[in-house]
């Protein structure tokens, strides 16, 4: 009897133990925050005025329109699950195994490469801050790889504490520029650095500058989509994660607007000259000391991506396993809950790519790739309604199926305008992964 009693008390202690150590919503909003914002946002501003001038300003917040669409929707479907997988979970239980296991496998394999061309990222950011580690690209990035990946066995508390801190860390030049920025603006409009405000790239169109500019703007808030995909390691998920998915993305907003608008402010036409335009803009707000703070902010960025990556990378295809989707040892945790097969897994795929070199051009497909998942989320809003009317989630999109359907027509113009060539590797993707759904459906009725 003694035993029975006390059997409660230990599970009630060890589920409260787990719950503590999971993402607050402060936490997930942070985590969500480090998913989005690294080193890309430092050196997209040139890419960004290139086409249209100060005009980008107004592309920015046609693409944070769209951005709060699509991550509203990720919000809405997130309401209805308090378990890992995102895209794949809502696309799963929305239209089936087929179209659950092609999303998730594209999706696990598209971060993998991400992941690699991160590591990728950040060694070439070491190097150009500490150029005595000149030719040692492939061994930090491989390092990096393992030592995230050895964090990451430990257990999701140790992550979760490594995640907070770096992300507070990359947050802080950031903050820097963007409070420092404010009161440059108005120097900008007084030194005609607005002015004029639409400089048209005279090779395109108004429409084919706006969508140049609006896509390299969507690039940098991709990574938006983590979140949900570790909805399992946070705090009451339902309720938290479509708050921190929106929480995140408009901080995240405000941020890249002020940072574009204040390297316009001190550099004006200067930025299409400029290799590192916000290093040189914050030079010229405070000293020389403004470009190394913005070079390390860069490189402990991206270091934050990595860790980001490394938490949500495994836990994907830990969850396509645990839905019976890929054989069920990819799923093995051990005694820290720690999916140690999937990390295995994903770490050394991640070390292969980085050592055949072939990453780079595949990373370019991420972006199509992505939307692989944009849109099915879309569709399962809609789905997600009429299977079950009487759930009401934590978040609902207002205006009814008005927003996921102009999400879906925003999706497919985005992949439209991608290169041929990634457009045709997106759909032999998608061949090769119905493939492999054919063939584990057959080992399993054989079984």
């Amino acid at each position: 009897m003694q035993e029975q009693e006390m059997l409660p008390e230990i599970d009630v202690s060890v589920n409260s133990q787990e719950e503590k150590a999971k993402f607050s919503l402060s936490g997930a909003t942070l985590y969500g925050i480090n998913a989005v914002i690294g080193s890309g946002i430092f050196l997209l501003p040139r890419t960004i005025y290139q086409d249209l001038g100060p005009a980008s300003l107004l592309a920015m917040l046609v693409v944070v329109v769209l951005v709060l669409m699509l991550a509203i929707c990720f919000a809405e479907v997130a309401g209805y699950f308090n378990k890992n997988g995102g895209a794949f979970q809502y696309a799963k239980t929305a239209f089936g195994d087929f179209v659950g296991f092609n999303v998730g496998i594209l999706g696990w394999f598209v971060t993998i490469i991400a992941w690699a061309a991160m590591a990728a990222g950040f060694a070439k950011l070491m190097i150009q801050t500490f150029p005595a580690l000149a030719g040692q690209n492939t061994l930090i990035s491989i390092a990096l790889v393992l030592f995230l990946s050895g964090i990451n066995t430990l257990g999701i508390k140790t992550s979760k504490i490594f995640t907070i801190t770096i992300t507070i860390a990359k947050l802080i030049p950031i903050i820097a520029f963007t409070s420092v920025a404010i009161f440059f603006i108005k120097h900008g409009i007084d030194a005609g650095n607005f002015a004029p405000f639409l400089q048209l790239n005279p090779d395109m169109t108004l429409s084919q500058a706006m969508a140049s500019t609006s896509l390299t703007v969507f690039y940098a808030f991709i990574g938006f989509e983590a979140l949900p995909v570790v909805a399992g390691e946070m705090r009451n998920a339902k309720k938290n994660v479509p708050k921190a998915i929106i929480g995140s993305i408009s901080i995240i907003s405000l941020l890249y607007f002020i940072i574009i608008a204040g390297t316009i402010s001190m550099l004006g036409m200067g930025i299409l000259q400029s290799d590192a335009p916000v290093q040189d803009a914050f030079a010229e707000m405070i000293g020389p000391a403004g470009r190394w703070i913005i070079s390390i902010g860069a490189l402990i960025s991206i270091a934050g991506l990595n860790v980001g990556e490394s938490l949500m990378v495994p836990r994907y295809g830990a969850s396509i396993s645990d839905e019976g989707l890929l054989p069920k040892f990819i799923s093995n945790r051990n005694s820290k809950n720690a999916p140690t097969m999937a990390i295995l897994v994903s770490g050394g795929l991640a070390v292969f790519f980085l050592l055949t070199g072939s990453f780079e051009q595949l990373a370019e497909l991420s972006v199509v790739f992505r939307f692989f998942q944009y849109i099915p989320t879309a569709l399962a809003v809609i789905w997600m309604r009429k299977k079950n009317p009487d759930t009401v989630p934590s978040f609902q999109l207002p205006f009814g199926p008005v927003i996921p359907i102009v999400s879906i027509i925003v999706s497919i113009w985005m992949v439209a305008a991608a290169n041929l060539i990634n457009l045709i590797a997106g759909v032999i993707g998608i061949g090769i992964a119905s493939l492999l759904y054919l063939v584990f459906i057959k080992k399993n009725m054989k079984a």
